[in-house]
């Protein structure tokens, strides 16, 4: 082939590609596995957060695909810049100025963890603060929470399942987590539901679609749209329940 016309007949193409391939990349849906919210199965998402995205991105015409990692690198990247979002995350003072967001999407509930020991329970938050250690999993809200109430005594993991297991083998007296997802995290730690039980509750807070801060603010009205019309049109309603019939949707901003 003339080098001339591969010259010709590329360069304009491959220009292209540089100018439209970082922005291209950079919008990215990011999740992680935190069942029954959002989760990968047999290479599919699924769960009742990956379900109002997905009907959300239909809604606008969409088709972006959700990578699913580790919560702390999902985290992490959210925050590197480009057109990003990350769900469910819960809406904490400390991150209000970190992104932008769309929901809420899901209820979180914080509860304190030990193994099954006959019903003994806390009697306030000071008596966990008071224990050798209380897990937490890196990055999550419950760990921020709990720095912020003044705990001395967390020890960060990096996912849930290990976290069960230390708790199990006396590692730490207690794991602060997130009471939706525990049943099928401890299903695949492989433990039985009623090994552990809860001592202490303690708060709620809203799970959101964060968007990275230079996502366009059109772009996030957009999706927010769209949520706020599932709303009232059933269709989130309907999808909560399929996944948390007995809890109450987050239907007001």
């Amino acid at each position: 082939m003339d080098r001339r016309f591969f010259t010709r007949a590329l360069f304009p193409a491959l220009l292209a590609l540089c100018l439209a391939g970082p922005s291209m990349a950079q919008k990215r849906l990011l999740s992680e596995e935190f069942p029954p919210i959002n989760f990968s199965e047999g290479g599919e998402a699924r769960g009742l957060a990956v379900d109002v995205v997905q009907e959300i991105q239909r809604r606008l015409q969409l088709d972006l695909p959700i990578e699913f990692m580790p919560w702390a690198r999902a985290y992490r990247d959210v925050q590197l810049g480009g057109e990003t979002a990350l769900f469910s995350m819960a809406r904490t003072a400390g991150r209000e100025r970190l992104f932008k967001w769309v929901g809420p999407v899901v209820t979180f509930y914080s509860s304190i963890y030990g193994p099954a020991r006959g019903g003994v329970r806390l009697r306030s938050m000071e008596d966990a603060k008071r224990a050798k250690a209380v897990l937490v999993v890196r990055d999550w809200y419950t760990s921020e929470e709990l720095k912020q109430l003044g705990f001395r005594n967390l020890v960060s993991v990096a996912d849930p399942p290990a976290a069960i297991r230390m708790l199990l083998a006396g590692r730490a007296d207690y794991f602060a987590t997130e009471r939706l997802s525990m049943p099928k995290i401890m299903a695949q730690a492989g433990v039985a539901e009623e090994a552990l039980e809860i001592v202490y509750s303690y708060a709620s807070a809203e799970g959101y679609i964060a968007f990275s801060p230079d996502t366009p603010d059109a772009r996030v009205k957009a999706w927010q749209t769209q949520l706020d019309a599932m709303k009232r049109d059933g269709s989130f309603v309907a999808i909560y329940k399929r996944w948390l019939p007995q809890d109450s949707p987050p239907l007001k901003r």
